[in-house]
């Protein structure tokens, strides 16, 4: 979801390509959620191949979307189902395709390639998730984090097509971040190497406490969670029209919901709100941008505050552009681009499918 009643491209269906203008070899893209799972088929040059509607709603168009299972092996039998149907409809042989991507929200031991605690799907943990599901579609299955993935199809296809990389940095509950350099996922030695949002940028005693636990982290501030939390504090202590919208019963989920229609509204206190989190993530993003030195930084997720097609968005973008630039050396500000990111949700089995293509690619030389 963007903030929040405007509809931008990442919301709207997306333009699909005829299989009669694709472009093979395929790959196809798998995106486990923490309720669903998405699969699409990609052609080679990175479209979105039609697969009509998938199940009884009628809900896809042009993903095939699965209930997760709370059992991995349901949830894999689904998604080798699934897969056949699709390649079957399209009349598509598997020797068609390059493979299977695969991003789930977890980490994975490269040595076992079974699932590292995935703290969504926690029944998944040690699972051989990547062998099962390459032993029912007989086709390589490769694994990458969720975040890398949508960092890839943006790469790939979307506001940093053409750059040589880029950080995706996804605000929503959490933070999520996948950075691509060269084309190449940047994973870490445990899986760890994307977790930006967990950057340090207050080490006070009284830091805000992070998702994960632990104090001051670009999480703590910037992610839907943090400016709830940080609303609260300041209904405390200043006049504004968001103190009636919030009651006992109020999810700490809805309240970036009602800042932002109360900045939108012109209520100052909600505009503070949302500029002190562009400034708390340009903090985050500087550091971020000293150390991997990335030619584009996307923003993405549920909470862009309208996104490019708002005044309110554009103004939060701007908020953080500045910030960044005057955090960094002279260098990167002249250099670095700053933006949305484009592909919404289409953008984890896009990058899945990506990741999948490089890896067919490389093994091929």
């Amino acid at each position: 979801m963007s903030f929040y009643h405007h509809t931008t491209m990442s919301d709207e269906q997306r333009p699909l390509h005829a299989i009669k203008d694709a472009v093979a070899p395929f790959y196809v893209g798998v995106d486990v959620g923490g309720t669903s799972i998405k699969i699409g088929l990609i052609d080679d040059a990175g479209h979105t191949i039609d697969t009509g509607a998938v199940d009884a709603a009628g809900i896809n168009q042009n993903v095939t979307v699965v209930k997760t299972a709370p059992l991995p092996h349901d949830a894999v039998t689904a998604m080798a189902e699934s897969i056949s149907a699709m390649l079957s409809r399209l009349k598509i042989k598997k020797s068609q395709c390059g493979g299977v991507g695969l991003g789930v929200p977890a980490t994975m031991n490269k040595m076992t390639r079974r699932l590292n605690r995935p703290p969504n799907i926690p029944a998944w943990t040690d699972y051989p998730l990547c062998d099962e599901l390459s032993r029912l579609v007989e086709m390589p299955v490769l694994f990458g984090n969720d975040a890398n993935a949508a960092a890839y199809g943006e790469y790939w296809v979307g506001s940093a097509s053409g750059q040589p990389s880029l950080a995706l940095i996804t605000l929503g509950t959490g933070i999520g971040t996948g950075i691509i350099i060269n084309g190449k996922s940047i994973e870490g030695n445990v899986g760890y190497g994307g977790e930006c949002g967990h950057i340090i940028i207050d080490s006070s005693d009284n830091a805000m406490i992070c998702g994960c636990g632990k104090r001051g982290h670009v999480e703590s501030y910037c992610s839907a969670t943090g400016v709830a939390l940080r609303t609260i504090s300041m209904l405390m202590h200043r006049k504004t029209s968001i103190r009636p919208k919030i009651t006992p019963d109020t999810k700490l989920s809805d309240i970036p919901k009602i800042v932002y229609f109360e900045a939108e509204g012109g209520d100052q206190v909600a505009m503070e709100i949302i500029l002190d989190t562009a400034k708390y993530l340009s903090i985050g993003i500087a550091s971020m941008l000293h150390t991997i030195d990335v030619a584009c930084v996307l923003i993405g997720g549920a909470m862009t505050f309208g996104g490019k097609n708002v005044p309110l968005g554009q103004r939060f973008l701007s908020q953080v552009t500045q910030e960044v630039k005057s955090r960094v050396f002279p260098a990167i500000a002249e250099s670095v681009l700053i933006d949305f990111a484009t592909l919404g949700s289409d953008a984890g089995y896009i990058g899945a499918a990506g990741l999948a293509r490089d890896h067919a690619k490389s093994s091929a030389k």
